[in-house]
Parts: C-alpha cells; structure tokens; sequence
C-alpha cells in the first residue's frame, strides 16, 4: 500500500499530465476554431459567386429568349415579305422537268464500255429499280 505522501505525488503527476492534455485540446481547439472560421469565410464566399452566376445565368437565359423571339419575328416578317418558298421541282440535267428514268437513260447508251461507267456510278436504289425493269 501507498503511503500518502505516494499517493500525493501520485495524484500531482495526474493533475500534471490532465493539464498538459488540457493544453494541448485547447491549443488543437483554437487551430479547429481558425480553420472553421476560414471555411465559412469560403462559403460565403462561394455562395457570394454562386449568386453572381445564378444572375449571369439568368440575364443570359432572357438574352437567348429574346433573341429567340426576335429571329422567329424575323422569319415571319421575311415570308411576309418574299412569300412562302415554292417547292423546288426535280429537273434533270436537261433541264427537262420530268427526270428521265433509269431504264431510259441505261437503253440510250450504246456502249459497253460507258454501260459498265453507268451502272457503276449508280446508287443501290437506282440499280434495284434498274434491274427490276430489265
């Protein structure tokens, strides 16, 4: 067993090391305390550009409308003006206005050689409507 003079030092060296550890937390409290004080200086800031970025939003978002609004305006005001656009007609290179079919313009080449070219450069379409008449 202790003595009292023991357990008295005993007792000291605790209070001791309690003081130490106090010191320590609130020296790690006043570091927490700064940095949390700067992170909401952060955030008002963040929020402070946020808000700046929400009214450019919004300011750009009305431009864009406006501009929306003014070029269909400019579109109805050119129908009005020139009229409706008419439906371009297929012409060939002729210029006939029926376009000569595939079959026609293949029988009109006597060639064999300008045949082949022919049949060449013709689109997938073209040939199956070509050999579909043959």
């Amino acid at each position: 067993m202790e003595t009292l003079d023991e357990q008295l030092e005993s007792a000291q060296a605790k209070i001791a090391e309690q003081d130490a550890r106090i010191t320590a937390l609130g020296d790690e409290n006043a570091a927490l305390q700064a940095a949390n004080d700067e992170l909401k200086a952060n955030l008002a800031h963040a929020q402070e550009q946020l808000a700046a970025s929400d009214a450019a939003c919004a300011q750009a978002n009305a431009e864009v409308a406006q501009l929306k609004a003014e070029a269909k305006s400019a579109e109805e005001r050119a129908a009005e003006y020139y009229g409706t656009p008419a439906k371009p007609q297929q012409v060939t290179a002729k210029g006939d206005p029926e376009p000569v079919s595939v079959l026609e313009r293949f029988k009109a080449i006597t060639d064999p050689t300008r045949q082949t070219a022919f049949l060449r450069n013709l689109t997938d379409a073209e040939r199956a409507e070509l050999f579909s008449n043959l």
